[in-house]
């Protein structure tokens, strides 16, 4: 299964994901926005988000393997 990962050094926090696709993105309680686990991720949804992201941060990656980016 493929899932939406954001790289966080990469994104400018402009919000368009939260908007579009709220559904898989939220921002924590760190203020950081990250992808929501759910057992299934609508596919034109978070394509039309990776689509309308100004910094190209959002990808579709493969669940094995996938790694918590995680900041202080």
């Amino acid at each position: 299964m493929k899932i939406p990962v954001i790289d966080l050094g990469e994104c400018t926090d402009c919000e368009a994901c939260l908007d579009l696709c709220p559904t898989v993105f939220r921002r924590n309680d760190t203020g950081y926005i990250e992808v929501v686990e759910l057992s299934d991720y609508p596919k034109e949804e978070v394509d039309e988000a990776i689509k309308n992201c100004p910094a190209d941060c959002i990808t579709w990656e493969e669940a094995q393997g996938r790694q918590e980016r995680r900041y202080p």
